[in-house]
């Protein structure tokens, strides 16, 4: 099973911005991620289209996949 946690953000312009990472530390308390998010809104080094991606945050999740191979010809043999 994969994880990956999933923020939500709004640039400077109000639009949504959504940012993730593949296995995040599962062991931080909702109050240390959003610490954590809330720092990228300070960093201000991305932009697109004159806008902060960053601006703000708004929401933080977990996802989790669960993959089933179905079939993978790399792994048949000849």
């Amino acid at each position: 099973m994969k994880k990956k946690l999933v923020a939500v953000f709004r640039n400077s312009l109000g639009k949504k911005q959504t940012w993730s990472l593949i296995n995040p530390d599962t062991k931080k308390s909702p109050l240390e991620i959003r610490a954590l998010l809330e720092r990228l809104t300070r960093v201000k080094l991305f932009h697109k289209d004159g806008a902060d991606l960053f601006h703000t945050v708004e929401s933080a999740k977990y996802i989790e996949t669960i993959e089933t191979v179905i079939f993978d010809i790399t792994q048949e043999q000849p």
